[in-house]
């Protein structure tokens, strides 16, 4: 091989291991591996959880999924969503994905419980995985279509992670949290949207683009008073305009 091929060569092997361990052991981070599956019968909602989600397991209620529907939401009840580039929002959250092809939407509403009855539901989304080595901050985009409470957390093996607003887009905010204690380890990685109790109406969380990153979450003082409030105010003017 002659040595400008060869050092090519070496570079490409060099990069594709910096991808690899970029994320570790975790998978489709983006939800960019998404292979539309309908379920028997149904076309082209509801598709199968695992292939529409490599990598993820899904629950509502601690109940796992074994469907998730694409380019649709759930009007009054508890799941997961699965949309494109070509998805028209009629509901909750902005149109089209937050980035690249695909995005998910969690839905937090009811969901049948004992007896039969309607009850409401949290939905989770889920991945265990290796933290990679140097890794000292974890970032997602998101948009919180707000409901009543409007709440989520970000948890690693249970934990809830301290989570900071750190930039926004016009159709989602950055946030970030700290989590340099787990590089190298092996944990679970949840996302929870909490249903409202008691249930007036669904709520709906758009979540993209997660990240392993090697930089640090700014201390609070740093993002300050100024970006913060930036952030409250550009939600506040996109909830005027709908």
């Amino acid at each position: 091989m002659a040595p400008h091929k060869y050092l090519v060569f070496c570079a490409a092997i060099a990069c594709c291991t910096v991808a690899a361990q970029a994320q570790g052991t975790f998978q489709n981070l983006g939800f960019e591996s998404a292979t539309l599956v309908p379920i028997s019968g149904t076309s082209p909602s509801p598709v199968q959880f695992g292939p529409a989600f490599p990598g993820w397991t899904g629950s509502v209620g601690g109940v796992q999924l074994s469907g998730a529907l694409y380019n649709s939401e759930f009007l009054d009840s508890s799941g997961i969503s699965i949309v494109d580039q070509g998805w028209a929002n009629p509901l909750a959250g902005p149109s089209g994905t937050i980035e690249g092809n695909y995005t998910a939407i969690l839905q937090a509403g009811l969901a049948s419980g004992p007896g039969g009855t309607l009850q409401p539901a949290d939905t989770a989304l889920s991945q265990t995985g290796l933290v990679p080595l140097g890794t000292q901050s974890l970032r997602f985009k998101a948009y919180p279509a707000l409901g009543q409470s409007g709440s989520f957390s970000v948890s690693i093996d249970g934990q809830p992670l301290s989570l900071a607003a750190l930039s926004s887009g016009t159709n989602y905010t950055l946030f970030g949290a700290d989590i340099g204690a787990l590089a190298g380890q092996t944990a679970q990685l949840t996302f929870t949207l909490f249903a409202d109790r008691p249930h007036v109406v669904n709520e709906y969380l758009y979540l993209d683009s997660i990240q392993f990153s090697a930089v640090a979450i700014p201390e609070p003082r740093v993002l300050g008073l100024p970006t913060l409030g930036a952030l409250l105010l550009s939600w506040r003017l996109w909830r005027k305009r709908r």
